[in-house]
């Protein structure tokens, strides 16, 4: 299994590197005023302090692995196919997003219906932002670039708490995930704990139809297009409630709402599993990369995000933090509601 693994980590982190390498290459330089430069200005990780953060967290996982904690997807041929066409697109999207980062347009979505303001957005300065399909299929081959090939492996990290739960708890599971996107995670979810009853919601319907078809031969998936702040949902009626990926992308208003909902939604001694961006100090030597990120991209709401208590913020609404763990460029945080 070990070297199985790290020759398909190998050439995921090979392939996505190049991509990236290309990519920072022939993109309109980022203006620095070294006059008043940024405070991450100078003190950037070194590709060999990155290269060593990535080889920690793929032996981790070649360890849960190894130990039969959790297992992976396997490559299959489509997944090759689905690599090089998203090649072909993302190279073909490039320019587009180059050119609204370089002129700082982050406004060209078009909403097919009443959307909340800060989510009409270019995020990432992305074509259709999350309002098309078309943006729903480059999304995971961008999301994977900026990683060098390590955001599947930075999420399924976030079955640690999730296993420890389900492994001391009754069967007859409720999970519910908030800001799917296009599924990624769930298919390790699936993969893991098939027998729980598992329902994907996201605000992007365009997004949610991309994982209906990535998912399709998972008949037992249900799929809600909602609010991760306005939940269509019972009171206590969720064992489990995971986030992927969302938080960093949302007002601190709006996360606050969100804490709210997952307490209300959750049963009593059920878990909230909330994976996303470190935030500053959960690895110091890289938090001039954190600060960097917002200056790179459109990620409006990520400068307030990093800085944020999320401890104190989720017990004010009566979930208390009980796992905290890096994975990389990522963390898992796991909260009980009281």
């Amino acid at each position: 299994m070990s070297i199985g693994y790290f020759f398909n980590q190998s050439t995921k982190f090979l392939w996505y590197s190049a991509h990236y390498i290309i990519s920072f290459k022939y993109s309109t330089p980022i203006k620095i005023d070294k006059t008043n430069p940024p405070s991450f200005y100078g003190k950037m990780p070194s590709g060999k302090q990155m290269f060593f953060e990535m080889i920690k967290l793929l032996n981790e996982e070649r360890k849960l692995i190894n130990s039969k904690f959790y297992k992976i997807p396997k490559t299959q041929l489509k997944d090759l196919l689905s690599a090089a066409k998203g090649s072909f697109d993302f190279f073909l999207d490039l320019p587009k997003i180059d050119k609204r980062r370089a002129s700082g347009k982050f406004s060209e979505v078009k909403a097919k219906k009443d959307l909340p303001k800060y989510y009409l957005r270019n995020f990432h300065y992305q074509t259709d932002g999350y309002l098309s399909e078309k943006s729903a299929r480059l999304y995971e081959f961008q999301v994977e670039t900026l990683f060098t090939g390590c955001a599947a492996t930075m999420r399924r990290f976030s079955m640690i708490p999730l296993i420890k739960y389900l492994n001391s708890n009754k069967t007859n599971i409720k999970l519910l995930d908030i800001g799917t996107g296009t599924g990624e995670i769930i298919e390790s979810y699936k993969l893991n704990f098939k027998d729980t009853d598992i329902t994907c919601s996201d605000l992007s319907e365009e997004y949610l139809n991309v994982a209906k078809q990535k998912l399709k031969k998972f008949k037992d998936l249900k799929y809600v297009n909602c609010k991760g702040e306005e939940l269509p949902f019972e009171d206590n009626s969720y064992d489990i409630i995971t986030s992927t990926y969302m938080f960093h992308e949302i007002p601190t208003e709006i996360r606050k709402r969100v804490f709210s909902e997952v307490s209300r939604v959750l049963k009593k001694d059920g878990i909230f599993v909330l994976t996303d961006s470190l935030q500053i100090d959960d690895n110091p030597k890289l938090n001039p990369l954190l600060e960097f990120f917002p200056y790179s991209t459109h990620e409006p709401f990520y400068p307030k995000y990093i800085r944020e208590n999320l401890k104190e913020v989720a017990k004010n609404y009566g979930l208390e933090m009980y796992y905290n763990k890096n994975a990389y460029l990522s963390k898992s945080m796991a909260f009980r509601k009281l």
